[in-house]
């Protein structure tokens, strides 16, 4: 009988526990219910609650970030070789959109990548 009596509020404390989570001043949050966004991104720093094992908090920070290319030479329009490497600060200001575009910092620097590169080596290469 004691075991009953000591495993009803373990479960509540378990369950409790994986409802709530604390968002910092440097993050924001999506929340998504299986895979799918809900509602709006919380951005105030606090604690929020969430229905345990349905709902997802997916963080994602709020500071700038960085994207490094990767350095190499390039041929100018004269065909001289130029040592280059690229770099961009850029930042999370539409939670909600970045989740559903990218989903994660990961994906988002993958972008970068396809897209910044490039475009810095077509300037180069095409400029007079």
């Amino acid at each position: 009988m004691k075991f009953k009596a000591l495993i009803i509020p373990i479960a509540f404390v378990v369950a409790l526990y994986s409802a709530a989570y604390t968002v910092d001043e440097t993050e924001q949050v999506v929340i998504t219910q299986f895979g799918k966004a809900i509602g709006e991104p919380k951005t105030g720093a606090g604690l929020y609650f969430k229905i345990p094992i349905i709902q997802r908090a997916n963080f994602f920070p709020k500071t700038l970030l960085e994207w490094d290319g990767d350095p190499g030479q390039i041929p100018t329009l004269d065909k001289t070789f130029i040592w280059l490497e690229t770099f961009a600060r850029w930042k999370i200001v539409e939670p909600l959109k970045f989740f559903e575009t990218v989903s994660n910092v990961t994906n988002a620097l993958g972008r970068l990548d396809d897209i910044i590169g490039p475009a810095v080596r077509n300037f180069v290469t095409l400029a007079p």
